[in-house]
């Protein structure tokens, strides 16, 4: 029997046709099983890294700072993560990392507290022995920790307390000592902080938290950029952020800092003198403002209607707490926790909580320690997702405050 000559060559493309589209749905076979075998490892990792988290969240003050764990979550050398813990600032860094061969997901994000019962309150005034006095529309909202003594009204310049209750909520004693937070710790770091020096060419520079610590040092001509993520900002005298500025996530370091006029951003700024608000300043979650001085005078003031949001740290040797002054003027907008070793003089309206060794009144007539004049402190109106530094008043198991790109 005869076959022509064309069917074989019809046989033989059918032939071809047919292992072309075996090949390829081999191919597709297999590629598709290595997507699968792909995102289930995702997934796994996924799951590795928020085990990391969790880890850093319940035992972080087992890490030591600069050193990298690793571990083997379930001994099957399947299941690997990584643990870097850094400062940066007043906050704890964490950089956890999840890998299986050449696959890897990571988050970095920094860690702070829910606050406790007292970081609640509206007030924990040192007990001096002193009470504390009331004068003018002053409200006191919350639980308030005050010396045996007690609370009070009083007189300045022949006005007297205005509202009905001295306390709108329930009165604790408190006790003869703040709370240490070891505000040293934290600006001797700063003296050491080193980066990679960066001129900047354009207006913005945004430095991942994976690359190294980038540091703009400043001269005369002040801050007029726009700076995110890992970056120092440095002065050896004034830090001046103008209108034009714009910051996040960063650390700044100076003798004095200041904020014009307009300024708006946030990030963790560090004086040895002083700390200046100006008017329309709005200095958004998560800010830290913080002085700390061993022999001269350091303040931190705001003069006008700015906002503030975060946390207000003043703190300095033991002696001479009087040259210490946290100044908030009539307008201010506070919402977050202070902390003030040395004198707190508030005309403005904290919504939040006050750690405080004296309060302080300068009027006409003299000048009135442990006096509240025309200030309002509302211990009840602090978010609730707010929290607090690993320095005072604070639950034990860590909470992810921001996570970092």
């Amino acid at each position: 029997m005869r076959i022509s000559g064309g069917v074989l060559s019809y046989v033989l493309a059918i032939s071809l046709l047919m292992s072309v589209g075996l090949s390829m749905l081999t191919l597709y076979v297999y590629y598709a099983r290595m997507e699968q075998i792909h995102y289930l490892t995702r997934i796994r990792l996924q799951k590795n890294l928020a085990s990391g988290i969790q880890m850093t969240l319940g035992e972080y003050d087992h890490f030591e700072y600069d050193r990298t764990y690793d571990f083997d979550l379930y001994g099957e050398e399947q299941d690997s993560i990584s643990i870097l813990r850094r400062a940066w600032g007043l906050l704890d860094q964490y950089r956890v990392t999840a890998y299986k061969g050449n696959q890897e997901v990571r988050r970095i994000y920094t860690l702070a507290h829910r606050p406790e019962d007292k970081g609640r309150s509206a007030v924990f005034l040192v007990d001096d022995g002193r009470p504390l006095s009331l004068v003018g529309d002053t409200r006191l909202i919350g639980d308030c920790y005050l010396p045996v003594s007690g609370v009070q009204s009083a007189y300045i310049n022949r006005v007297g307390y205005t509202n009905d209750s001295l306390i709108y909520g329930t009165e604790q004693k408190s006790e003869k000592k703040l709370p240490e937070v070891r505000l040293s710790d934290a600006f001797g770091r700063m003296e050491q902080l080193e980066g990679v020096q960066q001129e900047q060419d354009n207006d913005t520079l945004i430095n991942s938290f994976d690359a190294d610590l980038v540091e703009v040092k400043v001269g005369n001509a002040g801050v007029s950029k726009v700076y995110s993520g890992h970056v120092l900002i440095t002065s050896q005298s004034r830090l001046i952020f103008d209108t034009l500025a714009s910051t996040m996530d960063i650390v700044a370091y100076a003798p004095v800092i200041e904020f014009l006029n307009g300024f708006q951003g946030n990030g963790q700024f560090f004086a040895t003198d002083t700390i200046i608000v100006h008017d329309n300043v709005k200095l958004t979650y998560p800010t830290v403002l913080a002085t700390y001085n061993r022999n001269d005078l350091a303040t931190i003031q705001t003069r006008g209607k700015c906002e503030i949001t975060g946390w207000l740290l003043m703190d300095g040797s033991k002696d001479g707490f009087r040259r210490r002054v946290i100044y908030l003027e009539d307008g201010t907008q506070f919402r977050g926790m202070i902390y003030c070793n040395g004198m707190l003089e508030t005309y403005g309206t904290v919504e939040g909580h006050v750690t405080v060794k004296r309060f302080l009144v300068n009027a006409q007539t003299g000048v009135y320690e442990n006096y509240l004049f025309n200030a309002t402190i509302d211990g009840t109106q602090l978010d609730t997702a707010f929290l607090a530094l690993s320095q005072w008043f604070y639950k034990k198991e860590g909470k992810v405050l921001k996570y970092l790109n």
